[in-house]
């Protein structure tokens, strides 16, 4: 195995203690770096150097097998709860209905032997690996309570007693199998997310090789690749389009439904749709190498990680059995101390033995992490890990970088203001056909401006740019110098008509572009890094959720002060450098804070690594998403206030579900004690307390962060569509 994380699949674990026992088992293993076991999944993440000869051995020594890559879970076989149902039934009528004709005992026996050790055999033979070892986990319960019952009854029958628990042993056995039933299929629901996700790669794609269209798999894909897809196809690949015009729906992506424009010189990512327009694009990654591949992988890792909340679970799993067995002891030993018959005793001692239930502890938090971090994924959210998700839901101040984040990361004009009588048509042709030769951000932007008003444009000449001041060149006869306040001030030309309106203009935190014809000033822009369209809303939902936004920029102090006034936030500071904005972080973390820092992954990262969490916006690179906690696929703080409430619900499932499975065994064992539940009753409690908790944790799947608040600052939720589907 090389030195990378690996999932893998282990068959036989049947509770919590069992996931505790092989951790520590393959954390013991020489190459083995990092070892953890998710019971909920009954997945190992492994990372190291061991071999799998290594790893298999280890775990067919303790009882259980390894099986390479991820696979659904897999529902007890439902021939076996079938043939339990079916031969249980008639024992029990016997039983409950005193039903007495010839040979009835017999057929008691009989039917009985076929479900206990029949259908039940794989409880009898996990004790049997189990006790080899010396150790005991849930089939050890299991096997104990319904062999007891069986055995009691098979020696009352020799003796010709009366007091026979046939029944009790078949519904011991058929209310486990029920409940393992239902708890495997509701447990292969929690990871529908990343099964949901593997189907979005399309299987094919068609290729030009030698302007032939050949239809191939998409494994035997290369780079540079010519690939065709047409309307109401997924892409296969990532690339870079080079012919045709279409909209994308990146959905799978990012969680937003919206279409995406796209035309040659974009690019196109892995399983995104292709709705109304043939393309052809070059492949730049294939296979595993892309951002959707990525995302499956991180999605699984996060899935199998453990948060810190589980450690006591953990802990208490990991010795709860062998105390359940020493509880079942002292049960019938007190019975009987206090003159009770060995039926009672035994009765008691196997009802405490069957309501114990370590398989909720294993899976109160995985469970809900499991299902958070999927339903995270669908909404366009990267959870990195469970620590990741815990440590979210604690955040009270959250950072923002201002550039890329809150405001789109790029200058458009704001305004134009036309110093002449000259029409404001004319002005702007001349400009915009000036600055289109130049590659700056603020030419580009002017171009731009003048192309969202359908203003035509016209051939420049004699163009020349001087490096970060400006352009001169010459349209339409007239000599253009379009740049900054100095370059034009070394040009010799007067701006004092200019200067009233480039003052109003700075006031707002705009920069400045001023424009002069035959060296007589005429026009000015302001331009500005224009805030989203969604940050408003994101920072109300920040605020609401009792979360303090802060600004961190290394911008001028007018451009901080006037998005932050934009975006409601009170406390910002300008001018700052990376190793100055890890500085305010440290200073807010001493004061007891737990922070949050918004970036865009690349140029903050010192302040994303500093932070309690970090989020970053995904820019298309493997650094967004290999470095940060939590990375946001679709570049919008939105996403960060979605990511937040989503983490206080995760937990809030997390403590409901811990709660349960605590109060559950507190409070039903020492009532299965002191006689107060028969050995079926223990049964059927015992497998409803796992499935409430899985259950309780699949709520989380059709929960969508909404707009509306309530009292508590809280975001709402509501059933949306599945990942992928058009909204």
């Amino acid at each position: 195995m090389s030195n990378q994380k690996k999932i893998y699949y282990i068959k036989g674990m049947h509770c919590a203690s069992c996931a505790r026992r092989i951790e520590k088992a393959l954390t013991r293993l020489e190459g083995v770096e990092e070892a953890r076991v998710n019971f909920a999944t009954r997945e190992a993440a492994l990372k190291g150097t061991v071999s799998e000869e290594v790893l298999k051995s280890t775990l067919a020594s303790m009882g259980y097998s390894l099986e390479k890559g991820y696979l659904k879970a897999v529902a007890t076989p439902g021939s076996r709860l079938l043939v339990a149902a079916l031969l249980t039934a008639p024992v029990f009528f016997i039983s409950m209905l005193c039903l007495d004709f010839p040979y009835c005992s017999y057929l008691q026996l009989l039917l009985a032997t076929v479900v206990v050790f029949g259908a039940g055999y794989e409880f009898f033979a996990g004790a049997m690996r189990q006790l080899r070892h010396l150790r005991a986990n849930m089939d050890t319960l299991i096997a104990m309570g319904s062999g007891a019952a069986y055995a009691y009854s098979l020696t009352s029958l020799m003796w010709s007693i009366k007091e026979l628990y046939f029944e009790t042993a078949c519904v011991i056995v058929t209310l486990i199998l029920l409940g393992r039933f239902l708890e495997d299929r509701a447990r292969a629901r929690t990871t529908e997310a990343v099964e949901k996700l593997m189907t979005l790669v399309p299987k094919k794609a068609r290729c030009l090789r030698e302007d032939v269209e050949v239809e191939m798999s998409v494994n035997e894909l290369s780079i540079g690749d010519s690939i065709i897809v047409r309307p109401g196809e997924r892409i296969p690949a990532d690339g870079r389009v080079i012919d045709g015009r279409t909209t994308v729906d990146e959905a799978s992506l990012t969680g937003e439904s919206l279409p995406v424009v796209k035309m040659p010189g974009d690019i196109v990512q892995t399983s995104t749709i292709n709705l109304d327009g043939t393309i052809v694009f070059e492949a730049l990654r294939v296979g595993d190498d892309t951002t959707f591949a990525q995302i499956i992988r991180l999605v699984k890792e996060a899935q199998s990680s453990k948060a810190p909340v589980e450690r006591l679970a953990d802990r208490v799993s990991g010795v709860f059995v062998p105390i359940v067995l020493l509880i079942a002891v002292i049960t019938a030993a007190g019975w009987l101390w206090v003159g009770y018959c060995y039926p009672v005793a035994l009765t008691a001692s196997i009802a405490v033995v069957l309501i114990a239930c370590p398989c909720a502890l294993g899976l109160a938090t995985p469970a809900a992490v499991i299902v958070g971090v999927g339903r995270a994924a669908q909404l366009g959210i990267l959870i990195r890990d469970a620590k990741s998700l815990e440590e979210a839901s604690r955040i009270d101040t959250l950072f923002f970088d201002k550039t890329g984040t809150i405001t789109l990361g790029q200058p458009t004009v704001t305004q134009f203001y036309n110093a002449t009588q000259r029409p404001d048509i004319e002005l702007l042709s001349h400009a915009a056909s000036c600055e289109r030769p130049s590659e700056h951000p603020f030419a580009r932007a002017i171009v731009e401006y003048a192309r969202q008003r359908d203003i035509p444009l016209h051939t420049a000449t004699d163009f020349h740019a001087h490096s970060g001041l400006g352009i001169k060149a010459r349209c339409n006869g007239q000599i253009f110098t379009i740049g900054s306040e100095r370059m034009l001030r070394e040009e010799g030309i007067d701006l004092a008509d200019l200067e009233s309106k480039a003052k109003e203009f700075k006031r707002g935190g705009s920069a400045l572009v001023y424009v002069a014809s035959d060296g007589e000033p005429v026009a000015l822009f302001a331009l500005a890094d224009t805030v989203k369209e969604t940050s408003l809303q994101a920072i109300d939902c920040i605020k609401a959720m009792n979360i303090e936004p802060s600004l961190l920029t290394g911008d001028h102090y007018e451009s901080a002060e006037e998005v932050a006034k934009k975006v409601g936030i009170k406390r910002f500071k300008a001018g700052l450098k990376p190793q100055e904005k890890v500085e305010e972080i440290k200073e807010e973390q001493k004061r007891g804070k737990k922070v949050g820092m918004v970036g865009d992954g690349i140029n903050d990262a010192p302040a994303l690594m500093t932070a309690d969490v970090s989020f970053a916006m995904s820019t298309g690179t493997d650094v967004a998403l290999e470095a940060s906690q939590i990375t946001l696929m679709k570049g919008d703080i939105k996403k960060a206030a979605e990511a937040i409430a989503l983490s206080r619900q995760v937990m809030k499932t997390i403590k409901q579900n811990l709660f349960w499975a605590f109060s559950y065994n507190i409070v039903a064992i020492p009532m299965a004690a002191l006689g107060h539940l028969s050995p079926m009753m223990a049964a059927g409690f015992m497998a409803f307390s796992s499935l409430l908790v899985v259950f309780n944790s699949l709520r989380l799947r059709g929960y969508e962060p909404g707009r509306v608040l309530d009292g508590r600052g809280v975001l709402q939720y509501a059933p949306t569509t599945l990942i992928g589907e058009r909204k």
